[in-house]
């Protein structure tokens, strides 16, 4: 009876110093288990892809699938009687339903997925984190709490994550048991975010620019829209166009969801050459001719187009940056504009009709004051200069190709 007891007590003990090898602790309203041991009482983690893994290893914390930061697709059942899996319950979806998917997001730097292996599982499943895709496989012998997934060294900071079943052709479908993160980590409600790179945006009619969304989890699905498709337009990827002068605003909206992140954009007026407001103040008109013959060089002419008095004078000097071209080279005119008077030059329009042979390259056209009209093309350069004050000299470079 004595040796009965005795060994009574010692199995108590035995029983006590396992289950004071982990520990189990309340947070908010999950739990979660903090490793106490390695697998196999090695002195670092061991575990890999394939191992069972009934406890997290050392630096892990593991979460039950029931925790209530875990968001699953409508078609997922729950087991709560499931003697072989962790905490005996695990979550599964028939295979008949396409697109299911399990959200959650977490504070980390280290992921492990705890499933079950079934040889009627699917072959492969699939694991987005930040929008970056995995695939893991659960599809082998009949085996519990198995680690299917690992992924450490990521940044210290919250993540989000969705595992995605796209294979139908098996009877049963993904299987979540538990999840594994850092100890110090923290699982958190799934959540999906979109920000803009403008919360404004101020633009001229007919002028275009872009928005550019970002979403958590990245490469999600954005719908765009106008509130005022008559004052600007906005297009599948982000491209707002004016139209006429107002104010609207434009949203990117998460597909799927009432996420969204809005821009106001306001288009003004084109640019316009203002009138002489008296009759002192007559347009002008300047023209340089350069030397040359055929596509050789500088051969052309250049107007020019300001508001001034009779003290308003302008020299423009138009040159080549090459003495002799072929067809299909490409050389640089240059073409400098200087007042040489002493009042100031208001609202100078520069207008350079290209020579026989030439094409201007109109998007690598520069200026050292004010900006190429948009109205410009290959056979014809308009550059809205501005003021230009006495002595102030302005440098506009046109690239051209030689062409047949």
């Amino acid at each position: 009876m004595k040796n009965c007891f005795k060994k009574m007590i010692i199995m108590l003990v035995m029983v006590l110093g396992i289950m004071g090898t982990y520990s189990i602790e309340a947070f908010a309203d999950d739990n979660f288990e903090i490793g106490r041991n390695n697998l196999n009482n090695t002195s670092e983690n061991s575990a890999k892809v394939g191992d069972i893994l009934e406890h997290p290893e050392k630096g892990w914390k593991r979460y039950d699938d029931f925790n209530s930061n875990i968001m699953y697709s409508s078609n997922f059942k729950y087991g709560d009687n499931h003697i072989s899996s962790y905490n005996h319950t695990w979550h599964q979806v028939s295979n008949n339903y396409k697109s299911e998917c399990i959200n959650f997001n977490f504070r980390g730097s280290k992921i492990r997925i705890i499933s079950t292996l079934f040889q009627e599982y699917p072959e492969n499943s699939y694991i987005r984190i930040d929008g970056i895709e995995y695939k893991f496989k659960i599809q082998s012998n009949e085996q519990y709490q198995t680690l299917v997934f690992t992924k450490e060294n990521l940044e210290n900071t919250n993540h989000t994550v969705e595992i995605i079943q796209k294979d139908i052709n098996y009877k049963i479908g993904l299987v979540l048991d538990a999840i594994d993160i850092d100890e110090d980590g923290e699982l958190l409600p799934y959540s999906e975010l979109i920000s803009l790179d403008k919360q404004s945006l101020t633009l001229k009619e007919s002028n275009s620019q872009k928005i550019t969304a970002t979403t958590t989890p990245a490469a999600l699905e954005v719908k765009w829209s106008s509130s005022d498709e008559t004052i600007a337009t906005v297009d599948e990827t982000g491209k707002v166009t004016g139209i006429k002068e107002g104010t609207c605003t434009v949203a990117a909206t998460i597909e799927g969801t009432d996420i969204k992140s809005t821009c106001i954009v306001t288009v003004t007026k084109k640019d316009t050459v203002p009138e002489p407001v008296d009759p002192e103040q007559e347009y002008i008109i300047n023209t340089a001719n350069a030397k040359g013959d055929n596509t050789n060089n500088a051969s052309g002419s250049v107007s020019i187009k300001f508001n001034g008095t009779a003290e308003t004078t302008l020299s423009v000097v138009k040159t080549a940056d090459v003495k002799e071209v072929w067809v299909g080279d490409t050389f640089t005119y240059t073409i400098v504009v200087t007042n040489t008077g002493s009042k100031t030059a208001k609202a100078v329009v520069i207008n350079d009709i290209a020579p026989n042979h030439i094409d201007f390259i109109v998007d690598r056209t520069t200026t050292t004051k004010g900006k190429v009209n948009e109205s410009s093309t290959s056979k014809n350069i308009v550059i809205n200069v501005g003021d230009i004050e006495p002595s102030e000299t302005v440098t506009i470079k046109i690239p051209v190709n030689v062409v047949a």
